[in-house]
């Protein structure tokens, strides 16, 4: 039963991760979400940090927090991301370094600090949010894609390393999903990406939800190291 589990989710002040808040709060969980910004009030039992995922010694300190709190955690799931569209020549070390941090290395530290009180409970999950990015090779997302396929890659490793805890690792890749960060790609940056997917239509929050959640549940504890992409990529 999910009645007592413990959810944490990054990036949950909006968006997708507002969205996987709401939805595990739904399901019973208790719910610690993190962003760099505060975040509108939540109904349930849902606590709120504005960290810099970025930051290992925040990440570190909100992972314990929430485990000394609530004695365990159950899921995490690494939804905290930036993004920018410029092409290669143009991209600075300060944006290069920025995507990878956010992207790539918050989400690696905050899997890894889970994973510490997931392995002494031996019971876990951990689901990582990757891209259409990684798959789609566009002009313009050179240093997004990467710090995109950096997740996908290091999930797989880790889904290994804690598969003999009964800890699962996996990734969702959603395609363009109906969120206000949607307006801001534009609209011919939106319907060309359209036009390289299978099912070229937007996918809904509620999509993203029910896979995030199939993979949180205990009829998923045979699935790991998966990539789910949304929409598919052609």
């Amino acid at each position: 039963m999910d009645s007592h589990k413990v959810a944490l989710i990054t990036g949950a002040s909006r968006g997708i991760g507002r969205g996987l808040a709401e939805c595990f709060l739904a399901g019973g969980f208790r719910v610690a979400g993190c962003s760099r910004g505060e975040a509108p009030p939540i109904d349930g039992d849902y606590e709120h940090t504005c960290i810099d995922i970025a930051d290992e010694k925040a990440v570190q300190g909100w992972v314990k927090g929430v485990a000394r709190s609530h004695q365990r955690i159950d899921v995490l799931v690494n939804n905290a991301g930036d993004y920018a569209q410029v092409p290669a020549v143009l991209t600075s070390g300060e944006t290069l370094e920025q995507l990878m941090r956010v992207n790539y290395i918050g989400s690696f530290i905050a899997s890894r600090e889970a994973a510490k009180i997931m392995v002494r409970q031996r019971s876990g999950r951990i689901i990582n949010m990757a891209s259409m990015a990684c798959g789609l090779h566009s002009e313009g997302a050179s240093a997004y894609a990467a710090a995109k396929s950096a997740v996908i890659e290091y999930s797989k490793v880790l889904a290994k390393e804690l598969a003999e805890s009964n800890v699962t690792v996996n990734v969702v890749a959603p395609s363009m999903v109906d969120t206000g960060m949607l307006a801001e790609l534009g609209e011919k940056s939106r319907e060309s990406a359209l036009q390289s997917l299978t099912l070229k239509r937007s996918c809904s929050l509620e999509e993203v939800n029910h896979v995030v959640r199939f993979l949180a549940s205990d009829l998923a504890a045979c699935v790991t190291g998966q990539v789910i992409y949304l929409g598919l990529v052609v």
